[in-house]
């Protein structure tokens, strides 16, 4: 705020009322020069460069430099299961949540990874996005109820097979152990017919390795940046197989209602911005992940039309939603059915687009 704007605003207000209004702008600007953002995963991956490049520069851009940001990634600040509740109580202002690592706190959000086969440019996946959240009032009730503001929605690439065997194509994981994130994903391996596995995320390396597991199915950009390409070198992928899950980027609420209009009117700009940004950003990564795989002597192979109607098989899927309505009405979501038939909806609008 400017000397010129302060002296408007306290002309009048007699000495007591000038001093309380500059002791609460000077509270605000100091809130504003010291915004933390904590991120678990570590620089280096499309996503994290993106924000680090991208995203939070353009805030302090459209803020004028009236918001000042410093970053903790990899997990310095706050850990992937800590975020939410940090960024909630104000340990960091700013933070990245993966709905997949909140099951009972972000239910609602389990839903997007009930739909397997999705659009493939993620201008469509953000469109789903945000449809989803205007019209399924659950969503935002749990950032709500979490403390923090939605902000910006990015994604992982699309899902992606990495396999220590050959890998012609789906039918080639029956049998074999195969990790994957979260309850659904694995029940989609089981489904066509591997053994499904759950191994923590910072131990998949070491799993893949010693044989403890024989493949894992997790989002291209994140089995890249974690080189477990380097130990499970045959690759099966394909931009339909989009990972659901949107990535979320969040500020504490209260910190957000302190700000000056005219900072938080350039925080939401920004973020606007730079979501738009990031289709391309989100493209050139596939491609280029791909071509440092070939690059490495990796085997990469395109599933086919007909493998990825198998993993998102019809008859198999509509079993695996009833069970998501079932399981997240008895976790507490009351409306679970409704949200189903909307997602539904939104979702066959998307792949239409």
């Amino acid at each position: 705020m400017t000397v010129s704007t302060l002296s408007r605003r306290t002309a009048g207000l007699g000495l007591a009322g000038a001093m309380a209004l500059t002791l609460s702008v000077a509270s605000q600007d100091a809130l504003a020069a010291n915004a933390k953002y904590s991120d678990h995963d570590a620089p280096g991956g499309m996503r994290t460069d993106f924000v680090k490049d991208v995203w939070l520069p353009e805030i302090e851009k459209q803020t004028g430099g009236e918001l000042k940001i410093r970053q903790f990634f990899g997990g310095t600040l706050l850990k992937s299961k800590e975020v939410l509740k940090g960024v909630g109580d104000n340990v960091a202002q700013m933070g990245f949540a993966f709905p997949g690592h909140y099951p009972r706190r972000m239910l609602a959000h389990s839903i997007f990874a009930m739909f397997p086969k999705g659009p493939e440019k993620f201008e469509n996946q953000a469109w789903l996005y945000h449809q989803a959240y205007e019209e399924i009032p659950a969503l935002k009730a749990e950032l709500a109820k979490s403390n923090v503001v939605p902000l910006m929605i990015t994604a992982g690439l699309p899902g992606a097979f990495a396999g220590k065997k050959p890998l012609g194509g789906l039918a080639d994981i029956k049998g074999d152990k195969w990790r994957a994130g979260g309850k659904w994903l694995l029940r989609y391996l089981g489904s066509a017919g591997a053994s499904p596995v759950s191994v923590p995320w910072g131990d998949v390396y070491v799993a893949l390795q010693t044989g403890t597991i024989d493949g894992v199915f997790t989002n291209y950009d994140g089995l890249h940046l974690m080189k477990f390409d380097e130990v499970a070198s045959n690759l099966l992928i394909s931009k339909k197989l989009w990972y659901a899950t949107p990535f979320v980027h969040f500020m504490n609420k209260e910190f957000f209602d302190g700000l000056p209009k005219n900072v938080q009117d350039g925080v939401v700009a920004a973020s606007k911005t730079a979501e738009q940004k990031f289709g391309a950003v989100y493209d050139a990564a596939f491609d280029k992940v791909r071509s440092e795989q070939v690059a490495s002597g990796f085997k990469v192979t395109e599933l086919s039309s007909a493998d990825i109607d198998a993993w998102a098989d019809s008859s198999n899927l509509s079993k695996h939603q009833d069970d998501w309505v079932k399981e997240a009405t008895e976790a507490g979501l009351t409306n679970a059915a409704e949200i189903m038939e909307q997602m539904r909806g939104l979702h066959k609008q998307a792949m239409s687009r």
